[in-house]
């Protein structure tokens, strides 16, 4: 097949300017002029034609970076390895990744509202780090471990097991399509482990059938392959790849759910360095069975999570927080227990247009130190049609790790949500969303503050891009930006304000005027606490209000059936420096689009009146005073931070979450029902309990007295 890409905006437009300036030149210019004239003109320009193609092509190339990319090419009926789109998510042979283009390479610019920003890709200091050097790295592990994978080796350094011989707790199952996902109605492929979920769990209530695997899988197995190898630097450490498959898709939007215990085999590495190791390197992708990295389309990540142990989340309780808590001394921890601390962790909308490296965005390159042990849980999605040609993918993991380096410092990560609606029987609830109208335009905000001292070194953004916009992250609190007022307030935590309804013609009007709060925030500080006419303001206990972060969607367009269809790209995003103190107030504003055309080629024609949406912002830091990296993830609401996977939980707190979901149908605006629901039934309880007590006591007594008597 023909490919050509089609692009608008900065970028695809680089070293093609004076062409594109020059033909609508040339169309004014042929009605005054002779063709040989007009070849004059544009081989040999006058002094004031050359200043302004100076100024438009400095215009072109720095356009903004929300423009979309589209793929022409018509991919219904695909046959053979169109239907893996390598041609369209991977660097081609012949073309220069970013690093390759350092001298030329320039950021691009994007807007929100009537404010510009550079594209830093959320680094706080971009200079830095970008462009980032995306080269090699898959090529390593092809290089290293690729040819034993590919054959299933067993020997010194690899191992090929069926999963169920690997790890009881290892998982894989099936969903057809998001209903059946939502209603927990699946396949385990791995059927020799239906004994390891939790007893009562929505898997094991009628929920996944144990017996139809192999009408997925016929014969075959889900395997487990880990290679193992030194570096080949000359430097300690090593790299470690686990590959797990293989899965049979055909599109329809399907869910293929996976974890593992002990990734990487980091426990065993971990025993032989008890103080922890450096993991810099995270290669984390969808696979052939020959190595080759497998995009979006056809395979959206939904996430991948790399997480404390015990981490394969559909052995373990069906809740979110885990319950810790101190009785007369003693540490009494919850086993079995999800505990949602990222990290390391995987999106869809990570991938890069295919002019910023398209798939090998996946890799990144940053410290993580860990001391314990991890293991791995995730979700994928085939986006294609229902009915496509099927293909045969692995989902490989890829680390390089390393004794602790000293000299190099640790990086930290916080995953910071929006509130969100909670349903038990719902499967898809338990991803964290909120759910996003299609039909307007619409914004919801949350608030919270800094649970550590440290130093931003990245935010990245994490958001449904089919239906998100934008969103804003900045240093100060909601009366800041004038979310304080009621209107401002949603109905319920988890449902967003209709832009128009509250009296703003469109969302670059709404953002618009929560910068204009912020100035006037600003300048209320300047005056008050800078220039000290009133010191008493409560603003000059905190540092003065700021934007911090940006970020604007983007996606590729790909063509089914004629019919254009968006797909998740890494959106534009700018921060700058910014050291933070525990305790910071910040504030974090995303708004969503109206939707005009169908957004997923598995339901054409068809627009969804909702969306589940997130607004996360995946941010890296350096802790103050911590060597190793710290792991935490933090759910907001309108008050503030509702839940922290880092802190301990006592029962008053943990009856309190239940009771606030269950009353509001998610979590709350505030915090305040936590506090007033857990107190009040620890104080019931314990009424009950002492009543029990004395009522106990005082039958022993009047037997006691009865006996005496007599």
């Amino acid at each position: 097949m023909h490919l050509t890409k089609m692009y608008v905006g900065h970028g695809a437009l680089q070293g093609k300017t004076l062409i594109i300036l020059y033909l609508p030149i040339c169309s004014s210019l042929k009605k005054a002029f002779s063709l040989r004239a007009i070849m004059k003109t544009l081989l040999y320009p006058p002094p004031p034609l050359q200043l302004l193609l100076l100024l438009l092509s400095y215009i072109v190339t720095f356009e903004y970076a929300s423009a979309v990319a589209s793929v022409k090419e018509d991919f219904a009926n695909a046959k053979g390895d169109v239907n893996y789109f390598f041609h369209t998510n991977s660097i081609q042979k012949g073309d220069k990744y970013m690093i390759d283009k350092k001298k030329q390479w320039k950021m691009a610019n994007f807007k929100l509202g009537s404010k510009e920003f550079p594209d830093t890709w959320g680094y706080a200091h971009p200079q830095d780090h970008l462009p980032l050097n995306h080269k090699g790295y898959n090529e390593d592990v092809v290089r290293l471990c690729g040819e034993d994978l590919k054959n299933g080796a067993n020997n010194e350094r690899t191992f090929t097991v069926p999963m169920h011989t690997y790890d009881k707790y290892g998982t894989a199952n099936y969903y057809k399509n998001t209903p059946e996902f939502s209603d927990w109605k699946g396949v385990d492929l791995i059927p020799e482990s239906k004994d390891y979920y939790e007893k009562g769990s929505p898997y094991v209530r009628g929920g996944l059938n144990f017996t139809g695997h192999t009408d997925i899988m016929g014969n075959e197995e889900i395997m487990m392959q880990r290679c193992k190898v030194p570096r080949d630097d000359g430097k300690p450490g090593g790299w470690v790849v686990d590959r797990v498959g293989p899965f049979y898709a055909t599109g329809g939007y399907d869910w293929w759910q996976i974890g593992w215990s002990n990734v990487g085999g980091f426990q065993g590495i971990l025993d032989e360095h008890p103080d922890g190791i450096d993991v810099d390197i995270k290669a984390m992708v969808p696979v052939t069975e020959d190595g080759r990295r497998v995009g979006h389309p056809p395979i959206h990540i939904h996430h991948i999570h790399v997480v404390p142990r015990m981490g394969v989340r559909p052995r373990n309780k069906i809740r979110q927080g885990c319950l810790h808590t101190h009785i007369i001394g003693a540490t009494v921890t919850e086993k079995n227990c999800y505990n949602s601390s990222l990290i390391m962790e995987q999106h869809g909308d990570y991938q890069c247009n295919v002019e910023d490296d398209g798939i090998d965005c996946l890799t990144t390159i940053e410290n993580r130190r860990i001391r314990e042990a991890v293991d791995i849980e995730g979700e994928l999605n085939d986006v294609r049609p229902p009915g496509s040609e099927k293909i045969k993918f692995y989902y490989q993991a890829g680390f390089r790790w390393s004794p602790i380096q000293p000299e190099v410092r640790a990086v930290s990560q916080t995953t910071i949500m929006a509130p969100a609606k909670r349903d038990p029987d719902d499967q898809l609830s338990r991803t964290i969303t909120f759910v996003t109208p299609t039909h307007a335009e619409h914004m919801l905000w949350y608030t919270g503050r800094a649970w550590a001292t440290g130093e931003l070194l990245r935010n990245k953004l994490h958001a449904h891009n089919m239906v998100f916009e934008s969103s804003e992250f900045f240093l100060g609190t909601p009366k800041d930006l004038g979310l304080d007022q009621p209107r401002l307030w949603p109905e319920k935590s988890y449902v967003p304000l209709k832009t128009k309804d509250l009296g703003f013609a469109n969302n670059d009007e709404f953002r618009d005027w929560l910068f204009g709060n912020l100035e006037d925030a600003q300048v209320k500080y300047d005056k008050n606490c800078e220039l000290r006419e009133n010191p008493s303001d409560e603003a000059c206990g905190r540092p003065r209000p700021r934007l911090v972060c940006a970020a604007l969607h983007d996606s590729e367009d790909f063509i089914w059936e004629g019919e254009e269809y968006s797909f998740d790209r890494r959106p534009k995003t700018w921060c700058e420096p910014w050291k933070f103190r525990e305790g910071d107030a910040f504030t974090v504003t995303g708004f969503s689009r109206h939707l005009t055309r169908p957004n997923k080629p598995d339901t054409p024609g068809k627009i969804p009146a909702n969306i589940p949406g997130h607004i996360s912002w995946h941010m890296w830091w350096y802790h103050d005073s911590w060597d190793h990296s710290y792991f935490n993830r933090i759910v907001c609401n309108q008050g503030g931070i509702f839940f922290d996977s880092h802190r301990d939980m006592g029962f008053a707190k943990i009856l309190g979450i239940y009771a606030a979901v269950v009353t509001t149908g998610g979590y709350p605006r505030s915090n305040a029902p936590v506090f007033i629901y857990g107190y009040s039934i620890i104080t019931i309880l314990s009424t009950i309990v002492i009543a029990s007590i004395c009522g106990v006591y005082k039958l022993v007594s009047s037997h006691y007295i009865s006996a005496k008597k007599d």
